[in-house]
């Protein structure tokens, strides 16, 4: 059955600025339900507090799906709750809030702004895959400010199982310095205080074979000076390693670029360990698979458990004008909502916007680099809207 809406009422505000529309609508999935459905998954990264989606039951955790389009709703027993949520066409947004009447809007996840890689998808899949099998205990050794320098690579196991370590290595002085190794692999003990003369621009550790592993190097001083997270593997495996390996840095290099605060190294960490155990996505929930296809996603964490039209006594959301995404140039953004007397809350410095929130009158302009722009929309007598996200960026 086709959605009909009947454009019923309209109000108009400061010249333009504010186009507030009333909806009837028929009890149908929405265009933009239908099409979020389809659009692979993303990933949610620091949770913090207790969240779900909308319509389903499941805690969110780190590394569990996250629907793009999926209205995502903090504990309504507590505040403090924070979420990023990573989605494959590079966006990553971060949620968060403070207090009960903030949390109680939730947070809608944007749609994707365009069809994300097939290796995108699957860097993701991956990913996830290795946060799944380690039942999220992953989480629990991601530090947000690492306490030294980090380095994650693929090393050649050479005849006599040693490996020659470049990358931020080289960039030690020479010296004497101690390394301690610890195998991934619980069939090998760890080692301590293993003895490393640096001589030359790279350092030659042995390992006890082909695996995952992590080495902390610590100078004369007992200083650690770097972690390196190593996938040492035998030659006929170094090729396609180092393709899909150098692959998953280029891209995560340039979504970071774009969207500053990508977790780089615990993502090339995870994808270095899919890569080694060969991990295959789960397929329960609806999670995305290898070829970049998502199931019906009816019972995971993080799917689309509403649209904007199942929220009665609900202020709609606002959207934005043009839709976020990529910019040809110095533009306009206008916010509308569909109810008509609706007020709008606005940041433009990655905040989320509170009651206190400037409110929205005029365009706000897009000029010359990114502006993310978060809002929400309230009416007298009903609750306010969940908070939307758009990030704006200036095609160069």
């Amino acid at each position: 059955m086709l959605s009909f809406e009947a454009l019923s009422s309209v109000s108009l505000l400061s010249g333009g600025a504010l186009l507030c529309f009333s909806f009837l609508t028929l009890p149908a999935p929405s265009l933009r339900a239908q099409e979020a459905q389809k659009a692979p998954a993303g990933l949610a990264w620091h949770v913090q507090g207790i969240w779900q989606a909308k319509g389903k039951d499941a805690q969110i955790l780190t590394g569990d799906p996250v629907q793009p389009g999926s209205l995502l709703q903090p504990s309504s027993e507590a505040a403090n709750h924070s979420i990023i949520v990573l989605l494959p066409d590079g966006q990553r947004f971060l949620y968060e809030c403070f207090t009960l009447e903030d949390c109680a809007r939730g947070f809608r996840v944007p749609s994707l702004f365009r069809p994300p890689e097939p290796f995108a998808v699957d860097m993701l899949a991956r990913i996830q895959s290795v946060l799944v099998r380690g039942n999220h205990a992953f989480s629990a050794n991601i530090q947000p400010v690492p306490r030294w320098p980090r380095d994650e690579l693929v090393a050649v196991l050479g005849p006599d199982d040693r490996v020659q370590i470049a990358g931020l290595a080289a960039k030690l002085p020479n010296g004497r310095y101690t390394y301690d190794l610890q195998p991934l692999d619980p069939a090998y003990p760890r080692q301590s205080h293993l003895v490393l003369e640096k001589t030359a621009p790279s350092i030659a550790l042995a390992l006890p074979s082909a695996g995952l592993y992590v080495v902390t190097i610590t100078d004369d001083q007992n200083t650690p000076r770097i972690d390196l997270f190593v996938a040492a593997v035998r030659p006929a495996q170094a090729a396609s390693f180092q393709k899909s390996y150098s692959g998953a840095k280029a891209l995560l290099k340039q979504w970071n670029a774009n969207y500053y605060g990508w977790p780089i190294h615990d993502f090339q960490w995870a994808y270095l360990q899919s890569l080694m155990l060969d991990a295959k996505p789960p397929t329960p929930g609806g999670q995305v698979g290898l070829a970049g296809k998502i199931a019906s996603n009816a019972g995971g964490p993080g799917g689309l458990g509403d649209t904007v039209e199942d929220r009665a006594g609900v202020t709609g959301e606002p959207t934005f004008f043009p839709k976020a995404g990529l910019l040809a140039g110095d533009t306009a953004v206008t916010l509308r909502c569909d109810a008509p007397g609706a007020t709008i809350h606005y940041t433009v410095d990655g905040s989320q916007p509170l009651a206190s929130s400037p409110v929205y009158r005029a365009p706000i302009m897009v000029k010359g680099t990114e502006l993310t722009i978060k809002a929400f929309a309230g009416v007298a007598g009903r609750k306010d809207s969940a908070v939307v996200t758009g990030i704006f960026r200036i095609r160069h």
